[in-house]
Formats: structure tokens, C-alpha cells, sequence
């Protein structure tokens, strides 16, 4: 009799991810951002990103078709992108800033880069340069592919993985600390919950590198993001 895999599986990780984005975007929008409620709900929020930035690097290498990965991609960069506006900005059409799928296509992109062997490191640094500026005019901007990166250079050693993340989670974390230091507190409570950003490399540790769920599984997060802010955007601009 066969025993169950330890450690979690992909789908449940990003399950996990996705819950906490929900409740990281519903305090950004409802809660009020002095509130304890606020600091608490998006530490768990800070969950999200590195895990989606982990599964991009890990997509990449599992792939048995990039070219379908960017076009699914790309697909749902631009669904999101009025779903993030509306969500965020209350227009279909603003161009202030464009949602995280596009930030994660863009990571992916990186990885791409990174592990071409039809170009030299003298082209791929300007190419991941290029990459993480136009990622700055999307949400996370080119802290996202710093993340990635992060997970695709230490790639095949998990805990090396979680090491080189934290490293960029604590520059990432750096003001908040420096806030701390000076005895900023008024700021520093602001921004603590910034720190959240050091829980999934734990949590990581515990993947036990099997994709778990079935084949519709992996559209649940690209069909949950934009649905969830187009929802939250509704509710907040029609009825509060």
C-alpha cells in the first residue's frame, strides 16, 4: 500500500497564495490603512508574490511548451490589466500602473534570458535591465523579478533557494528596518507588515515538488485575479 507524499503540493501552495491575496487586495481596499485589522491582514497578503514568483521560475524549467506559457500569459497580463484598474482605480483604462500577471510575465521573461545559450552575459544584463524597467510601471514592479531571479540562480537546492530569497527579501525590508533603527515608529507601523515577506521561504521548504490537483487547476489562478478585483471593485465603488 502506497504511502501519501509529505510536504505540500503546487496546487496547495498557490491556494494559499491565492487566499491571501484576496484578503491582502480586501484590506487595501476596504480596511483602513492605520488599523491594526490592516498591518495584520496584508503580512499575510506578503505571502503571495514570492510564490508566484517561485512557480514562474519552476514553470519555466517544467514547460513542455514556453511558447503556449507566454501566450497564456500575455492573454490574461491584459485581461488582468483592466481587471487591476478597475479594481484599484475605479476605469477600465488607466495606464498608472498595470496588474502582477504582467509583472510575472516579465519574470519569466528573465528566466528566458538567463538561460539562453544564444546570448552572451554582455547581452543578457541590458536584456534583464530592459525587463525589470518596464516591470516598474506594473505592481511589484522589478522587486517581483529580483525575487525570481533570486530562485532560478540558487535553482536545484531548496534551502539555497529559500536563502538567496530572504537575502532579497531583507533589501526589499531594509527602509522598514532603517525606520525601526531611527526610531521612526509612526512609519515603521505603516510599513511592518512588510516583513510577512520572510514567511514563505518556510513554507517553501515544505514543497514537495509534485504539481498535486488536476489538469484545471492551474488556470485557478489566472481565472481568480482578475474575477476577484473586478468583484471588489464593484462592490467598493457601488456600494460604499
Amino acid at each position: 500500500m502506497g504511502t501519501k507524499k509529505r510536504g505540500l503540493f503546487a496546487t496547495e501552495l498557490k491556494y494559499i497564495a491565492i487566499i491571501a491575496m484576496f484578503i491582502d487586495h480586501f484590506a487595501y481596499i476596504f480596511v483602513p490603512c492605520d488599523s491594526l485589522a490592516y498591518g495584520i491582514m496584508r503580512f499575510i497578503g506578503r505571502f503571495t508574490i514570492p510564490v508566484m514568483c517561485y512557480f514562474i521560475c519552476e514553470g519555466y524549467h517544467y514547460t513542455k511548451n514556453l511558447r503556449k506559457y507566454y501566450i497564456r500569459m500575455i492573454i490574461f497580463a491584459v485581461i488582468s490589466h483592466f481587471a487591476y484598474s478597475y479594481g484599484f482605480y475605479g476605469t477600465f483604462f488607466s495606464f498608472t500602473q498595470s496588474s502582477v500577471i504582467a509583472t510575472l510575465t516579465l519574470c519569466l521573461l528573465s528566466v528566458n534570458i538567463v538561460n539562453t545559450k544564444k546570448l552572451s552575459i554582455a547581452y543578457k544584463f541590458p536584456l534583464i535591465a530592459i525587463a525589470a524597467f518596464f516591470a516598474d510601471k506594473c505592481d511589484w514592479g522589478m522587486t517581483a523579478i529580483v525575487f525570481t531571479l533570486s530562485f532560478e540562480f540558487a535553482r536545484g537546492d531548496k534551502k539555497k533557494q529559500c536563502i538567496a530569497y530572504s537575502i532579497a527579501a531583507t533589501w526589499y525590508c531594509l527602509p522598514v528596518i532603517e525606520y525601526l533603527i531611527k526610531g521612526q515608529f509612526d512609519i515603521f507601523a505603516m510599513n511592518w507588515y512588510k516583513f510577512g515577506l520572510f514567511v514563505p521561504a518556510i513554507v517553501i521548504m515544505l514543497y514537495n515538488g509534485k504539481r498535486g490537483g488536476g489538469k484545471i487547476s492551474k488556470w485557478i489562478f489566472y481565472v481568480f485575479y482578475p474575477l476577484h478585483l473586478f468583484i471588489l471593485g464593484y462592490l467598493y465603488y457601488n456600494y460604499i
